[in-house]
C-alpha cells in the first residue's frame, strides 16, 4: 500500500505497472496484491476515459463556435469595420474578399469627428476626451459596438476584419483548423498582428515597447508556442483581422465600456482575456503612409536629423521587428494628443512615435558634446513622463516603472556632484 502513495499523473498503464514491479513482491491473496490491482485497474480505467473525452470536447468547441451541431464545418461570419465615407477602401475590401470567395457583411464604423459633445461625455472617458483623437476614438467606439453586436445577437463566434485588411492565400482553410485547436477556454484569437509577436521569447529590447505601454502577457513556459498553431504574444498591437468568441465579446465589453485609448493597447492589455494567436497569419494590413484614420494626414512636422535620431536609437529597427513594414505608417502613429488651451474647436497637438522618441534619442546623445549627464536626467523624466500618460490613458499604470525612471533622473543630476565627476 505504501508504493501505492504519493501524486497522481497523467502517466498511462505502462507507467504504473513499472511502479507494481519495481514494488517488494507479495504473496499471493495477500491484500497488498489485491490492491495493487484495483489501483492498476481504476488507473487505467480512469486514463481511457480521459482520453476518449477530450476529442468529443474539442469538436463541441467548434461546433460551437461555428454555429451549428452537425460534423461539418462552417465559417463563423466575417464583420468588416469600415467608414460610411471610405467608399474606397470598401471596394478595395470587396475586390480583395473576391479572390478567395470570401463572404464578408459591412459593418458600419463610428466616424469621431461626427460625436456631438454629449456623445464623447457618454462613450469616452475623460483622458479620450483630451487626450485622444478623434479617429482613437471612433476607433475603439467601432469595436466595442462590434462586441455588443456579438453577444446581443448571441453569436458564438465572428471573425473582425478591419477595411485596410489583406488576406493570407487559403484563409478559410488556415481558419477551419486554427478554429479546430483553439483551448476551449480561447476569447481571442488574433489572426493578424505587429508588436511583441515572437512565438518564442521576446528580445530584451523588445520588451521596452511592453515597458512603455504595459500590459506585458506572461509567457505559458519555456516557448510562448501551445501548439502547432498557436502561441501567446507578449504584447501585441492591431485590430484588422482577430476571433472573437461571444464569451470573449462579453468580457471585452463589460472591461472596455468606453473608449479610452488605442483600442487594441488597452483591450489586448487585460491581463484575464483568453488572447492568443495564430503562428501562421492569416492576414496583415496595408500600411498606407497617409491613409491611416487614428493619426493625422499630411507629412511629419520633424525634419529629417530627427528620422536620423530615430534610426540610431534603434527604434527604425524595433518597428521592422514588430511586423510595421512602412517605417513611415510606424513614426506617424499618434501616441497621443495634447489639448490646446482655450480652443473652442478643440484643437490637439498630436504627438506621433516618431518625433517623440527621436527626441528622447537626441537629449542622451546631448550627454557627449556637453560633457555632462544632465541632458539623460532630463531625458529619462521625459520617458517617465510619456510612459505615465500612455499607461494611464490604455490602463495599464504601475509605479514601478515611474519610480525607477524618476530615480534614474535624479541620479543623473545628483551623482555626479555626489562622486566628484566632471561630468
Amino acid at each position: 500500500v505504501s508504493s501505492l502513495r504519493g501524486p497522481v499523473t497523467a502517466s498511462g498503464p505502462s507507467q504504473l505497472s513499472s511502479r507494481f514491479v519495481d514494488a517488494e513482491p507479495e504473496a499471493p491473496g495477500r491484500p497488498g496484491l489485491w490492491l495493487g490491482a484495483c489501483a492498476a485497474f481504476v488507473a487505467t480505467l480512469a486514463t481511457a476515459t480521459c482520453k476518449l473525452s477530450l476529442k468529443p470536447q474539442r469538436r463541441r468547441l467548434t461546433s460551437a463556435a461555428e454555429g451549428k451541431s452537425t460534423g461539418t464545418w462552417t465559417r463563423p461570419p466575417v464583420l468588416v469595420v469600415n467608414l460610411d465615407k471610405s467608399k474606397e477602401r470598401w471596394q478595395q475590401c470587396t475586390e480583395e474578399f473576391a479572390k478567395q470567395n470570401v463572404q464578408a457583411e459591412r459593418f458600419p464604423a463610428t466616424l469621431g469627428k461626427a460625436l456631438t459633445e454629449e456623445e464623447r461625455m457618454e462613450q469616452a472617458t475623460f483622458g479620450a476626451r483630451y487626450f485622444c483623437t478623434a479617429g482613437m476614438i471612433g476607433c475603439f467606439m467601432s469595436h466595442l459596438r462590434m462586441w455588443r453586436k456579438v453577444v446581443d445577437e448571441d453569436i458564438p463566434a465572428v471573425v473582425v476584419l478591419e477595411d485596410d485588411v489583406v488576406l493570407y492565400p487559403d484563409f478559410e482553410k488556415k481558419l477551419k483548423v486554427l478554429m479546430e485547436d483553439l483551448p476551449q477556454d480561447w476569447d481571442v484569437c488574433l489572426l493578424g498582428a505587429v508588436g511583441c509577436i515572437n512565438q518564442e521569447q521576446e528580445a530584451l529590447n523588445m520588451k521596452s515597447y511592453g515597458l512603455l505601454t504595459g500590459g506585458g502577457r506572461p509567457s505559458p513556459g519555456k516557448s510562448r508556442t501551445i501548439s502547432e498553431h498557436l502561441f501567446v504574444p507578449y504584447r501585441p498591437a492591431g485590430t484588422h483581422a482577430y476571433l472573437v468568441s461571444r464569451k470573449g465579446a462579453e468580457f471585452l465589453k463589460n472591461q472596455c465600456p468606453k473608449a479610452r485609448y488605442h483600442v487594441d493597447l488597452t483591450a489586448w492589455s487585460l491581463t484575464d482575456l483568453k488572447l492568443y494567436c495564430a503562428k501562421d497569419f492569416l492576414a496583415t494590413q496595408r500600411f498606407d503612409e497617409t491613409d491611416t484614420t487614428v493619426s493625422k494626414g499630411g507629412a511629419p512636422l520633424t525634419k529629417r536629423f530627427l528620422r536620423w535620431a530615430w534610426s540610431i536609437g534603434g527604434f527604425a529597427e524595433m518597428a521592422r521587428k514588430a511586423g510595421c513594414e512602412n517605417l513611415t505608417w510606424a513614426w506617424k502613429t499618434a501616441v497621443f494628443a495634447l489639448p490646446v488651451p482655450f480652443s473652442r474647436s478643440h484643437r490637439r497637438i498630436i504627438v506621433e512615435a516618431g518625433p517623440s522618441s527621436s527626441l528622447w534619442v537626441l537629449m542622451m546623445l546631448a550627454c557627449i558634446p556637453l560633457k555632462s549627464l544632465k541632458p539623460a536626467g532630463f531625458a529619462f523624466a521625459y520617458l517617465g513622463t510619456i510612459i505615465f500618460t500612455i499607461r494611464w490613458l490604455a490602463g495599464t499604470q504601475k509605479p514601478l516603472p515611474i519610480l525607477s525612471l524618476a530615480s534614474l533622473s535624479a541620479a543623473c543630476f545628483l551623482a555626479p556632484a555626489r562622486l566628484g565627476l566632471p561630468w
